[in-house]
């Protein structure tokens, strides 16, 4: 079974080095706390940052043209080109095959709802889009209740 174990390393700093680890150290620290306190933090972003990227894919940028939207729905392609770099900010996959869904996502709407779908998307800052949500309350009749008939001592209920 194998153990971890420290090993030790020396490392000679000129004095312009030295000089900034002391002053950047906090209170009690030592120069070699300061040095492993550097070591954890590049390991930390090198794991975070992953290293595939699609080349070859034309929606894998912020930027994107009119040519790359449908012919069916060129109508809002200002939109889809504005929206699509909000997209690519807050996370959201940019990829072919994601714009293709996100298509297929705004033919199944209304057509009258496309664009208000586009706009919702952009002022929100989502990364997709979503349908319209209709009114969950039936507007109801009016005076057709019983409380809404008035007494009067001419007419009685009217």
């Amino acid at each position: 079974m194998e153990t971890k174990k420290d090993i030790k390393v020396s490392v000679f700093l000129d004095k312009e080095m030295a000089t900034f680890i002391d002053e950047n150290k906090t209170y009690g620290m030592r120069r070699s706390d300061y040095m492993r306190g550097l070591v954890w933090e590049k390991m930390k972003r090198k794991k975070a940052k992953p290293t595939v990227t699609t080349t070859n894919d034309p929606f894998n940028s912020s930027c994107i043209t009119t040519d790359l939207i449908p012919d069916d729905l060129k109508q809002y392609s200002d939109l889809f080109i504005e929206w699509w770099p909000i997209r690519k900010q807050k996370g959201g996959s940019c990829t072919e095959s994601v714009a293709n869904r996100i298509f297929k996502t705004l033919r199944s709407f209304p057509s009258q709802d496309r664009k208000e779908a586009l706009e919702k998307a952009i002022t929100g800052g989502w990364k997709d889009i979503y349908p319209l949500k209709k009114g969950y309350k039936q507007e109801e009749p009016k005076n057709n209740h019983p409380a809404s008939r008035v007494f009067t001592a001419k007419g009685g209920f009217e």
